[in-house]
């Protein structure tokens, strides 16, 4: 297990490390759905000791990623059918309402060079490489599109959201092409360029 976790330097409480330490490893899929997480194994992968664990551990349970059980401890949170559907519909009500309130705020320059970025996936292949830096563009994208909303709060939700979302996909995502994809994530860029609120809403609920 110790091979997994970073040095995160020296600005983050011990309590932040471990949190983002094993929020990270979860999403990348290494510490997998089902996975016991151990507090005294933990605490000596990360070199910190089990209080800040704990609280890291409780933190992430409130998000979801965690499944914490009296008597059992913790584990890695088994993703059901039921999770999935729940998460997509709640961000397709909340990115929805993002976007109507971010239109006309967000640059044409940062709407081209995301949308040059998309491009040069069209004709890769989806090796497990190109998958993850086509989540991680993914994730920067959606990002985009909420943080200009103006409603911190909404920001916020979306974020966790996010996180949960490209953990789903880092962990389940198979895909023989980038093609479909990318055609969707272009179609919503150049509603934006335009301001138009009923083709970006129409876009965006056919790609979400």
């Amino acid at each position: 297990m110790e091979e997994y976790f970073e040095d995160l330097g020296n600005s983050l409480s011990l309590k932040d490390k471990a949190y983002e330490n094993i929020k990270l490893q979860i999403i990348r899929g290494n510490l997998k759905p089902g996975t016991r997480l151990l507090e005294e194994e933990l605490s000596k992968a990360m070199n910190i000791s089990r209080a800040p664990i704990r609280e890291a551990l409780n933190k992430l349970e409130k998000e979801g990623f965690v499944t914490i059980t009296p008597r059992k401890g913790a584990a890695v949170t088994h993703i059901t059918a039921q999770m999935i559907e729940d998460i997509f519909e709640i961000r397709e009500t909340l990115e929805s309402l993002a976007v109507e309130k971010s239109i006309g705020k967000i640059s044409l320059e940062e709407l081209e060079k995301v949308g040059e970025s998309f491009k040069k996936f069209i004709n890769k292949s989806a090796n497990e490489e190109n998958c993850v830096q086509y989540l991680a563009l993914d994730k920067k994208f959606h990002d985009l599109l909420s943080q200009n909303c103006g409603n911190k709060k909404l920001i916020e939700l979306l974020a966790n959201l996010q996180e949960q979302i490209h953990w789903l996909r880092n962990i389940s995502l198979k895909r023989t092409t980038f093609s479909g994809s990318v055609k969707e994530h272009l179609a919503i860029i150049e509603a934006l360029k335009k301001n138009n609120e009923e083709l970006i809403i129409k876009v965006l609920l056919q790609h979400l």
